[in-house]
């Protein structure tokens, strides 16, 4: 009913269509409403509607859905486009065009990580400006300063946050919890260790630990044996994998697992199982 109060013909090719009324089905009819009528068994009657468009409303169900399914289903149609007017910057040009140090903020979010840490170490801030900006200046350092410590200094700051893997969104949220000083928060973190140099898993386990002695407490799930050892607390389900665990098998600390002579992870701890070593590895 809507489309014939447009006058727009269904039989038409779509690039036969003229411009406006292509305009129309795809972006809405603005504030316009139209007069629909509808019958059924308990009666009939006629309301107002008005006309989003269909990619408006493709958009508005892509984010209001609970469904992965149909986020799937939705999300055939998106796509990223790089704007235009920002280049993809998300600024401004007012914005994008004030210099601090000779850098831009676009050109700064470019950077990764650990080149950002030089830049901030070395801007040269003189007088007023280096007094107003101490204390931004202090929380950015502190923040890159965590992410390099664990091992992410080799992402860019503008990288697309569906692109992380786990463990890196992970990290990322925790560095920005580093300085705000919260107590009483739970923290819940599912193998933040993966991909993680043994050098850099230290680091993160002494920022989880200085977490926890301020007064929060840290859950985490992990198969990695520095974490488990670190660990105040130890739950080990079992007694195997899949269907052949879901048992709480031990509760305590690291060294009463060890003890445990039911679990498989405090056997492999204690050094009463072990791995073998291949005599030849492959090339």
């Amino acid at each position: 009913q809507i489309v014939s109060q447009l006058g727009i013909d269904m039989d038409r090719p779509w690039a036969r269509l003229p411009k406006r009324q292509r305009d129309v089905l795809l972006f809405g009819a603005g504030e316009r409403t139209f007069r629909v009528t509808w019958a059924g068994k308990s009666g009939k009657g006629s309301f107002d509607l008005g006309w989003e468009g269909v990619l408006p409303r493709l958009m508005r169900r892509f984010k209001q859905t609970g469904s992965e399914r149909a986020k799937r289903w939705y999300g055939q149609f998106l796509g990223d486009t790089r704007c235009s007017s920002c280049s993809g910057a998300r600024l401004r040009a007012e914005s994008a065009a004030v210099r601090l140090g000779e850098r831009t903020i676009v050109e700064v979010s470019s950077f990764t990580v650990d080149e950002a840490r030089r830049h901030f170490a070395e801007l040269p801030l003189e007088g007023a400006a280096r007094q107003i900006a101490a204390e931004v200046l202090k929380e950015i350092r502190a923040r890159l300063d965590f992410l390099a410590a664990v091992g992410l200094g080799y992402l860019s700051l503008d990288r697309a946050g569906p692109t992380l893997s786990g463990g890196e969104s992970q990290r990322i949220r925790l560095a920005s919890q580093v300085g705000s000083e919260l107590t009483g928060v739970i923290y819940i973190l599912d193998e933040p260790s993966i991909g993680l140099h043994q050098r850099d898993n230290r680091r993160l386990l002494d920022t989880l630990e200085r977490m926890r002695d301020i007064g929060n407490t840290v859950v985490v799930v992990e198969h990695d044996e520095e974490t488990i050892r670190s660990a105040d607390h130890v739950i080990d389900f079992g007694p195997g994998a899949g269907v052949a665990g879901g048992r709480i098998v031990h509760a305590g600390t690291p060294r009463s697992l060890e003890a445990n002579a039911r679990s498989l992870t405090g056997a492999y701890l204690s050094g009463r199982k072990s791995i073998p070593i291949p005599e030849e590895r492959r090339s």
